[in-house]
């Protein structure tokens, strides 16, 4: 190989004022400190402005033994700058444990893939230091977290109450059963006690594809340190489970969304799992969730990366960025984006009861549920078309459960629903009336007693409410007839 010797000078002295980062395809924008070889050759400065053609040729000869020599370097300057980026990450971290690295005593280029996610995402913050745990582990650290979302057992109470309306078989604590999911969606953890990424030891993951779906994690981590206090704060008071889903959507979309431009430009980091969703052996499928409850864990995920795809066109990552601040406050804003970007969007509107006492107690839930739980409720018993025309007009909901005392499986639960007009009004009764009749075998009355139950489908608010009762006493029955009134 020929070269003129003043081209190889050139890369030579480019090569060796910046090698470390060219290599490994870093740029310095700032000074970065690279560990220097020990051993390595020192580079001799050649005069090749003097010299005969033979002297010339020896000169090109050793150029290129020396270029050689630093491209040799290559996989060394690598692994350095992979470990530097690694301790880099845990500048002004707290509680930092051991990196625990793989097999070839490299450890895996996470801090790397989050700066590139970082850059593309327009974040500025320090990369996450990374270590490997188990998924046990993971689902503790998530579980942790999704206590401190809802405290005092409100999941535990708001299942309950679906359970009272037998939308899931009984009262459940499912903060244990979203963990589990989340470890197998995210394939890791971003704690915010130990400031540290947590990703799954491929050894314990429950399949493959958990941890493939650590690019999602790191995405989702990022956001949760950027962004988590703002778009979750405990101090405001509980969320309704509308409003949860909704701020859910939000971040579970952006780093969707964020996962998948980058696996755009970095093939190697998209999804590997050949298994269809609805496979029984899929890592998901194996967390023994109720369908209803699936469906909500699911939600933010799904629907958010639509939701999270519109945003960015209409205003790029500044508009994702913005949302933070102004997070959508239903279900019904991430399934119409454009409900939500409207400047004008409608406020929240808010059923209100003169008392919820029954018998004198308050109720052990008094939440919203929105429109997709909604939806999914009428989807149990209803084609997909009858139950979006009746949740296509709710304006509103408020859902009530109290206490049921002797011996009762269920408690009591009332359900509230205010819609646009009547007409929306008469969809939405029209789909839960069928509901009821093949959930309790019944000719389709709006008012019955059967399998220890005293239902009433009413009408109220002229008519443009329509109010559920399923109670486990005609007592609590009519009693709620005339608080719901």
């Amino acid at each position: 190989m020929k070269l003129n010797p003043a081209a190889l000078l050139v890369i030579l002295l480019a090569l060796g004022g910046g090698v470390a980062f060219f290599l490994a395809g870093v740029k310095p924008e700032k000074p970065v400190v690279v560990a220097a070889k020990p051993e390595a050759t020192p580079i001799n400065v050649i005069n090749v402005t003097n010299g005969s053609a033979e002297d010339l040729q020896k000169q090109i000869v050793l150029l290129q033994g020396q270029i050689e020599y630093l491209q040799g370097q290559n996989d060394v300057l690598k692994d350095e700058n992979a470990q530097l980026l690694q301790k880099l990450g845990t500048l002004g971290m707290k509680n930092v444990p051991k990196i625990d690295m793989k097999d070839d005593g490299v450890a895996p280029d996470f801090v790397g893939m989050g700066l590139e996610m970082m850059k593309m995402r327009k974040l500025h913050a320090l990369p996450m230091v990374t270590t490997t745990v188990s998924q046990e582990e993971v689902e503790k650290a998530i579980l942790a977290w999704l206590k401190q979302q809802q405290p005092n057992d409100e999941a535990k109470k708001l299942t309950r109450g679906l359970a009272a309306l037998g939308w899931i078989p009984e009262a459940i604590d499912p903060l244990p059963l979203r963990a589990a999911l989340l470890a197998r969606q995210l394939g890791g953890w971003y704690d915010a006690e130990s400031e540290t990424m947590l990703t799954v030891d491929p050894s314990t993951a429950s399949g493959p594809s958990v941890t493939s779906n650590e690019p999602m994690g790191i995405a989702f981590g990022q956001l949760l340190r950027e962004y988590g206090s703002t778009l979750f704060q405990p101090q405001h008071g509980p969320l309704t489970t509308d409003m949860r889903l909704a701020r859910e959507s939000l971040i579970c979309g952006d780093a969707g969304l964020t996962r998948f431009l980058h696996s755009l430009q970095n093939p190697a980091s998209a999804p590997k799992d050949d298994l269809p969703s609805e496979d029984p052996d899929h890592p998901l499928n194996q967390v023994p969730m109720p369908a209803f409850l699936r469906e909500m864990a699911l939600f933010p995920f799904s629907r958010g990366f639509d939701f999270a795809q519109t945003l960015h066109s209409a205003g790029n990552f500044a508009q994702l960025n913005a949302a933070y601040s102004r997070p959508p406050i239903s279900t019904a804003e991430v399934i119409e984006p454009e409900v939500y970007i409207n400047p004008e969007r409608p406020a929240p509107v808010e059923i209100k009861l003169d008392d919820v006492k029954l018998s004198g107690v308050l109720p052990i839930l008094d939440d919203r549920l929105g429109k997709f739980v909604c939806a999914t409720a009428l989807r149990m018993y209803n084609e997909d078309e009858a139950a979006g025309a009746g949740t296509r007009g709710l304006v509103a909901d408020r859902f009530l459960a109290w206490a049921a005392d002797g011996g009762a499986k269920r408690d009591h639960a009332a359900w509230q629903t205010l819609f646009m007009d009547k007409s929306s009004a008469d969809a939405f009764y029209k789909a839960m009336l069928n509901s009821l009749k093949q959930r309790y075998d019944t000719k389709g009355e709006a008012e019955f007693t059967a399998q220890g139950r005293f239902v009433s489908l009413l009408r109220n608010r002229d008519d443009a409410g329509v109010v559920l009762i399923d109670v486990a006493s005609e007592q609590a029955r009519a009693a709620l007839k005339l608080l719901m009134k």
